[in-house]
């Protein structure tokens, strides 16, 4: 098990968003998690990379329990994400927002990069060649020199994918990869997360596009009002009373 949730917490003032919640993502799977707006499954991110503690519980990330490190020290253990609202840098470039990403990775000093030594200008091309190599993934390449603010939404989507991909990450959470995404562009996003499946990377998603969870996902997580309601593979999802009443609607999702 590559990362494992035991018994988290978190609670806004009287408000448990997340509530006793367990979890078990297997190493190189597609795992969803699921839910209506408000059933804290972006919390629940956020306390998985620390972005808000947790009160209690534990996040164990092979075997190390991660929840009270900070949330760049968490990314250099091989864990990266997107965010639900796009936090690109507008007036970057394409290539330049996923060089971000790579920042972890760079082994230069500040006295490198002031004096432009043989070490810092290897590293910086690699870099570049690297974050170039993630671009022609999303199929954004050919863009790399444009401003990020001038792309379509479904290439802003793909260029956060890329740039948390800079780290060099063993898994990957993505917070509703397809919202604002047209039918084609979310074929391909499905295509692209099963390739990174094929690739050896753990993929943990949330994402409200039902057609997208039960035909990627290995297992699915649902929660609501922060706790965990069901857990299974699609077709015990969907047969699922309980997920059928808080989420999926009276007709059987098929």
């Amino acid at each position: 098990m590559i990362l494992e949730i035991k018994n988290l917490n978190k609670a806004f003032g009287g408000l448990k968003a997340v509530n006793d919640v367990n979890m078990e993502i297997e190493k190189g799977s597609i795992h969803a998690v699921i839910g209506p707006n408000g059933a804290g499954k972006t919390t629940f991110f956020n306390c998985i990379t620390s972005i808000n503690p947790s009160n209690s519980g534990e996040v164990l990330w092979k075997g190390e329990d991660i929840a009270k490190l900070s949330t760049h020290i968490i990314s250099t253990r091989g864990i990266s994400r997107t965010f639900q609202n796009i936090r690109l840098f507008s007036y970057m470039s394409v290539l330049d927002n996923v060089l971000v990403g790579t920042h972890n990775l760079t082994k230069s000093f500040i006295v490198d990069a002031f004096l432009h030594s043989k070490r810092f200008k290897t590293e910086e091309k690699d870099m570049r060649d690297f974050g170039l190599e993630l671009l022609k993934k999303v199929g954004l390449e050919e863009k790399a020199g444009e401003y990020a603010r001038n792309l379509p939404y479904g290439e802003q989507r793909k260029l956060e994918i890329a740039r948390a991909m800079g780290s060099k990450p063993e898994i990957l959470l993505l917070d509703e990869p397809a919202a604002g995404m047209n039918s084609q562009e979310t074929a391909e996003l499905v295509n692209f997360i099963r390739q990174l499946k094929n690739e050896g990377f753990t993929v943990l998603l949330i994402e409200h596009d039902m057609k997208l969870v039960m035909s990627l996902a290995d297992k699915i997580s649902v929660l609501d009002h922060g706790s965990k309601i069901a857990e299974g593979v699609a077709s015990e999802i969907q047969c699922n009373e309980r997920v059928i009443e808080a989420y999926l609607g009276k007709r059987r999702y098929e």
